[in-house]
């Protein structure tokens, strides 16, 4: 590289910075979007719901009113698992892509999602009898399994190749077995008779949580959260690669080991509830980065929060595009994916990790 050009990288790089906006105020802006989120997807279903009903129902909660009940023990709940998932799903990809070092790793192209999915189909098989924190753990050793699968598939004869080589490779394993994973849980389905049971929990739908959903997910998701921020500072360091990693006297083999548990203990619990959800993880850490630059002690919270208010918006579009059925909410976050994906992809691996 000339001086001439690594001046104007620079001053590109330079500009780029200040057009950042300031994490704290990011933060807040969704945080913002969280409470106009839930206060949308409370008063949005079939039947409408005023928000003097709402604030009626907060301050008196009556159970025998129907528009009480439908707000406090339906469509409530219903947004803060929404919340709670879609913030699993990014905070993974965040996670994943940090560690990485690819711009394309992520829960649903990586065999975390399928390998959760496949293993709880599996449970409805074997043991359909199992509690809900079994059922978790479950689909925790499932993304761990998928996980390594995909690892184990990706890096065969890919050791000596270049960086943005490995990333694609990684990526092509990833769909693989996700495909691979996806079409023996429906065999399973339909050998067993168990098509309708499953079908609308693996299509990503969140009709039907209650608060025994909320109460199970919550703690997983907290530890998970708070099991990312803690190495937070070593993803940062990470990004740049291991051995910089090293030499700046960060343990990058501890961090992968709390990386890849707190990830599959927020993927897996997520799946357990909502279902395999695509594309959050995807798009959510490449959204952040872009807005507030590459301090993952701030892309983890931002990339929580905007996890969550894209899932919850989502779920509540689902609602809306063909009333008064429902289409799932895994069918809105693919649509939105997929392009972004392509344009990824199209990239060669460059995203600005």
């Amino acid at each position: 590289m000339t001086g001439q050009q690594h001046s104007v990288s620079t001053r590109h790089r330079l500009q780029s910075e200040k057009r950042r906006i300031r994490p704290s105020l990011l933060l807040c802006g969704l945080l913002l979007a969280l409470i106009v989120g839930t206060a949308g997807a409370v008063v949005t279903g079939a039947a409408s719901i005023r928000l003097s009903t709402v604030a009626e129902a907060f301050r008196s909660y009556d159970p025998e009113q129907v528009s009480h009940y439908t707000i406090m023990s339906v469509r409530l709940p219903r947004a803060i698992i929404a919340i709670l998932a879609g913030a699993s799903f990014a905070i993974s990809g965040a996670i994943m892509q940090g560690m990485t070092r690819n711009p394309l790793a992520s829960p649903g192209l990586m065999g975390v999602s399928a390998g959760s999915g496949f293993a709880i189909v599996l449970v409805f098989v074997v043991a359909p009898y199992l509690a809900y924190h079994q059922m978790i753990a479950v689909s925790m050793i499932g993304a761990a399994c998928g996980t390594l699968l995909v690892y184990g598939v990706g890096v065969l004869g890919a050791a000596s190749r270049s960086q943005q080589y490995r990333n694609v490779k990684l990526a092509l394993a990833g769909s693989a077995v996700s495909a691979l994973l996806g079409a023996c849980a429906e065999g399973l389905q339909i050998y067993y008779g168990l098509a309708q049971t499953v079908m609308q929990w693996y299509t990503a739908g969140l009709s039907g949580v209650k608060w025994i959903d909320v109460r199970v997910m919550l703690p997983w998701t907290a530890a998970g959260g708070c099991a990312a921020l803690a190495i937070s500072r070593s993803l940062s360091a990470l990004a740049l690669g291991d051995e910089i990693a090293s030499g700046l006297g960060q343990r990058v083999a501890r961090t992968k080991w709390i990386g890849a548990c707190a990830v599959f203990a927020l993927t897996g619990s997520a799946v357990a509830i909502v279902g395999p959800i695509s594309f959050i993880g995807l798009m959510v850490p490449h959204l952040v980065r872009f807005l507030i630059g590459v301090n993952y002690r701030w892309i983890i919270p931002c990339a929580g929060l905007m996890g969550g208010a894209l899932l919850l918006f989502a779920d509540t579009a689902s609602r809306l595009v063909n009333m008064p059925r429902e289409t799932p909410a895994g069918i809105i976050t693919a649509v939105l994916g997929v392009p972004f994906f392509l344009y990824l992809a199209r990239q060669d691996g460059r995203g600005g990790l």
